[in-house]
């Protein structure tokens, strides 16, 4: 890495998901000098690890657009490197090592889950766990899940109808029911999501549960038509499922106790039966006190997530926290890490995408916010006045860098090389390797085969 000394600003972005890249690339087109650790080896986050595999348009879309970013001259990217407290580097560190502001971009990195009676029993996952398993993320790769013939999926959105997919592939008769604290037209997946899986959508079953929800549905004015058309739609195009699974949905229900066996496998699941009022623009659920229990062998929760509270930033409700009255705001959105308890020294940390508002929106709206994000960093930084010049390579050296463990962007391409290799070797299309350890050796040219 060439060493650009000069007056140029140097940030430090922390996490090289969509919002990782997004920000990166905006302050790199103006001038500032971007360092993007990440605690993965591979950049991407969600597109790497979050995309359902058959979509590989979007994802390989997505995947050249990141390598385009990281190939800008003032962009520098170390993977396999953990930022925050507990981790290899520490905030303080970027601060002493020069680095003028920092934004935080590691999204929602923890599983949502409602602390509710029998979480903790055998069968029950997050979709979180299942995603990452069949994307190969490692420490997800090869953990085994049971998954049985009576699945309840909490919440009903596109990472529902991905689950779904996956499990329909596996040409296994089962039925997999997906519940929903709303009513139908409060869905979050949308026809792309669901055109794969249609012709496994159990038609009959969801006309009579979308009939049960119409009297507390239409007393709010909610118009079912989109619903329908979503359905028809996605119908329309699918292919044959063709695996024996049964896809269904119930609506207006909130899980409240999970139930197990003699050797804690859950067998059942006690639902509230909701009614649904208006706050303000948002159409929220309450319980109605009537309960009734379904069977389930196997549980997921597919409820989203939330920031990782070891970071060492402020959390509250699952995000990090942002100042009320920000000195920097855009478009009326404050991106500046808040809690004067807490943070002796907050106002040179910056968070967006999901790290800002955990689960919300998909690759669209992550570009938005990061570009939000790196704006309010730029005023930042236009505020400072002038500031020593650091170059990249002097604050990299005050920091405590495992040379053998770290990945820079120039070794990306010998891992993308072994990948196809391993994948044109077994006459698959595509090949990920399952762990970190065969991940660097395949990038120090000491390749040996793994499980598969």
């Amino acid at each position: 890495m060439s060493d650009k000394l000069g007056s140029k600003s140097l940030v430090a972005v922390i996490g090289a998901g969509p919002a990782g890249i997004y920000a990166s690339n905006y302050l790199a087109q103006r001038g500032v000098e971007v360092v993007l650790f990440n605690r993965d080896i591979k950049p991407g986050g969600l597109v790497e690890y979050g995309i359902f595999p058959d979509k590989t348009k979007l994802r390989n879309g997505l995947l050249n657009y990141l390598n385009r970013v990281l190939n800008l001259p003032n962009i520098h990217y170390f993977g396999n490197v953990k930022i925050g407290r507990d981790g290899d580097i520490s905030l303080d560190q970027l601060r002493w090592a020069g680095f003028q502001a920092i934004m935080v971009t590691t999204g929602a990195q923890n599983s949502n889950w409602l602390g509710l009676p029998g979480e903790d029993l055998k069968g029950v996952y997050h979709a979180n766990e299942i995603v990452f398993h069949y994307n190969n993320y490692p420490e997800f790769a090869q953990k085994s899940f049971k998954i049985g013939r009576h699945v309840a999926v909490i919440g009903v959105g596109n990472v529902t109808m991905d689950i779904v997919n996956y499990l329909s592939l596996k040409n296994t008769e089962r039925v997999v029911t997906a519940y929903a604290r709303r009513g139908p037209a409060e869905v979050k997946f949308d026809k792309e999501t669901l055109a794969p899986i249609a012709q496994c959508l159990d038609c009959d079953q969801i006309e009579t549960s979308v009939r049960e929800a119409l009297p507390v549905v239409e007393t709010m004015g909610e118009d079912l038509t989109m619903f329908f058309q979503l359905l028809k739609a996605a119908k329309g195009k699918a292919e044959d499922c063709g695996s024996g699974l049964s896809f269904r949905m119930k609506f207006l229900r909130s899980p409240r106790r999970l139930i197990g066996d003699s050797k804690r496998q859950v067998k059942e699941i006690v639902f509230e039966l909701n009614d649904l009022y208006q706050e303000g623009d948002r159409l929220m659920s309450r319980g109605k006190g009537q309960f009734e229990v379904v069977p389930a062998d196997t549980v997921i929760f597919s409820i989203g997530s939330q920031v990782d509270a070891n970071f060492g930033l402020p959390v509250e409700k699952g995000n990090f926290m942002t100042s009320p009255e920000p000195h920097f705001p855009i478009d009326g959105i404050s991106y500046e890490v808040y809690n004067p308890s807490l943070c002796a020294e907050c106002e040179d940390v910056f968070v967006s995408g999901w790290a800002r508002k955990a689960s919300e929106g998909i690759v669209g709206l992550a570009k938005k916010d990061a570009e939000r994000g790196a704006q309010a960093v730029l005023q930042y930084l236009g505020s400072l006045g002038p500031c020593p010049a650091t170059s990249v390579t002097s604050a990299l050296q005050k920091l405590p860098l495992d040379q053998g463990k770290v990945v820079i962007e120039a070794e990306l391409p010998k891992l993308r090389a072994a990948e196809q290799e391993k994948a044109s070797q077994l006459g698959w299309s595509d090949y990920k390797f399952k762990t970190n350890e065969a991940m660097l050796k395949a990038i120090k040219g000491n390749l040996r085969d793994e499980n598969v």
